[in-house]
């Protein structure tokens, strides 16, 4: 059974009920983002600065729920700075007021995703509430999954920058915790057949003009350990249409 969901983020209360009404039916879950720390996100106080004032974190999670027609969850990191580390009373605000799940990110927004993730403030929170706990954070192979449930308990893990050009790590995390064992090592060849198919996705939904810039970084992460891959990245990003993507990634595999 696969499940989908969708991530909406903001700060102002009426504009995030409209959206949470709007897409919610759509979706098996509605996520509120309040744990990115780009700046082009904060400087709006949305993101990781909704941390700085919990009292707006519980009135939008209060209205999210009233409006969303599916489970809501929320996403936080353990705070702003090392000063203002606030998860477990952002954790049981959010609880209370309605949400379904918590995604607990272990770092401040000052750290960004520098230095070690902080599995003992992960398992605080997973101990302070009753809802389910999702670990965040620096989870990069099967060992470091492993970790993550077995050090905070959680109820589940979330993967980001780590499965960018490496989305098998889902089914490798999955098979590892299983069974113990790890997959073999994907092949040059499906790793090709894997990234044509991202290429075709991406166009399809966004036309060239805007899909192929996008995946530039995608690309980049998915040769980074092919032999003269700077170079191949180089020729990458002067590539604007599929039709030569495609055909110079045949070449170089």
């Amino acid at each position: 059974m696969e499940n989908y969901g969708v991530q909406i983020f903001g700060s102002d209360i009426e504009s995030l009920s409209f959206a949470a009404e709007k897409v919610s039916k759509d979706f098996d879950i509605l996520d509120i983002n309040m744990g990115c720390p780009a700046p082009k996100v904060v400087k709006n106080g949305d993101g990781s600065k909704l941390l700085q004032n919990l009292d707006l974190v519980g009135s939008i999670v209060e209205e999210v729920v009233r409006a969303s027609s599916t489970p809501v969850s929320v996403k936080i990191r353990k705070g702003w700075s090392k000063s203002n580390d606030v998860s477990i009373e952002a954790a049981k605000i959010i609880e209370q007021a309605g949400a379904s799940m918590i995604t607990i990110h272990g770092r401040t927004r000052d750290e960004f995703f520098a230095g070690e993730v902080d599995l003992e403030a992960i398992k605080k929170v997973k101990e302070a509430v009753h809802i389910p706990v999702i670990g965040n954070g620096n989870i990069v192979d099967e060992k470091s999954a492993l970790k993550m449930f077995e050090y905070t308990g959680v109820d589940g893990i979330m993967i980001g920058r780590a499965s960018i050009g490496n989305p098998w790590i889902f089914k490798q995390i999955i098979h590892y915790l299983q069974t113990g064992e790890k997959l073999p090592s994907i092949s040059n060849q499906e790793k090709l057949e894997t990234m044509i198919k991202h290429i075709e996705l991406e166009v399809e939904q966004k036309g060239e003009r805007v899909g192929i810039p996008e995946l530039r970084k995608h690309m980049a992460c998915y040769i980074k350990n092919l032999p003269n891959a700077s170079k191949i990245r180089v020729r990458i990003n002067q590539i604007n249409t599929k039709g030569e993507l495609i055909s110079f990634l045949k070449e170089c595999f």
